[in-house]
């Protein structure tokens, strides 16, 4: 017959034990999580592309749409006016000597709620198809009204007269500023940015994707709960493997 001693002292050395491996192991995770929360906040691309968030919007309309003597013209989400500096034009819908308006709502894409609209902005993506009518097309410009614009001549892949094509501009490397378009994105209506586009095209599609920078202390509190959420899963994993 074995006779089994029960020790209290070897026991509570024994626990003791157990909890310092504990934490050293907490630290040991912290540490590693602490560098790589450093490494995020101190490398801009890196933590710009692991968290980057993007939003986007889009207006459509006809390739051909009706011509009209009106003053104006709704084609599909564009609405086509006179171009002040020639009143006495006014047919619209030729796309020759025009002004096309639009708005770019952001209001239903799903990352809006964590779009950091305050921040800064390291892309902002403009795609519009076009239709050139008039090859006076090389003094064309497109941008926010009364805010910044671009000159169409300055893109290379601008389609012949006659034919549909659509280009890409990064806005950012024309000019525009995050301030110039988050300013517009909160004023005067939240979520909306006005655009135009004048003279020679027939605009049928325009949109505007912009990927927006987390400040640091956003970075650094995401990065904190991904890398505590994966230490806490892996150490669940190994209890239940026990």
């Amino acid at each position: 017959m074995r006779i089994l001693y029960y020790n209290k002292s070897s026991c509570y050395m024994n626990y003791n034990y157990i909890q310092i491996l504990n934490k050293l192991k907490m630290k040991k995770f912290l540490i590693v999580s602490v560098v790589t929360l450093t490494s995020l906040v101190m490398n801009p691309a890196l933590s710009c592309k692991a968290l980057a968030i993007s939003i986007a919007a889009t207006a459509t309309g006809s390739i051909s749409p009706p011509t009209t003597s009106r003053t104006e013209l709704i084609n599909g989400d564009f609405s086509i006016t006179v171009n002040s500096r020639n009143p006495a034009l006014r047919l619209l819908g030729d796309g020759v000597t025009e002004i096309t308006h639009w708005t770019f709502d952001f209001t239903n894409d799903p990352n809006l709620s964590q779009f950091p609209n305050g921040g800064t902005l390291n892309k902002a993506l403009l795609m519009l198809t076009l239709s050139p009518r008039n090859t006076l097309i090389t003094t064309d410009s497109t941008g926010i009204p009364g805010v910044k614009q671009l000159k169409i001549s300055d893109s290379s892949g601008v389609p012949s007269i006659g034919t549909t094509g659509t280009i890409t501009f990064d806005l950012l490397d024309f000019g525009f500023t995050s301030a110039d378009i988050l300013g517009a994105f909160n004023n005067p209506d939240t979520n909306v940015i006005p655009w135009f586009y004048q003279n020679d095209e027939i605009i049928s599609f325009a949109k505007l994707e912009l990927y927006a920078v987390p400040e640091p202390l956003t970075i650094l509190g995401a990065g904190t709960a991904i890398a505590f959420g994966t230490g806490f899963k892996r150490k669940l994993a190994k209890v239940k493997k026990k």
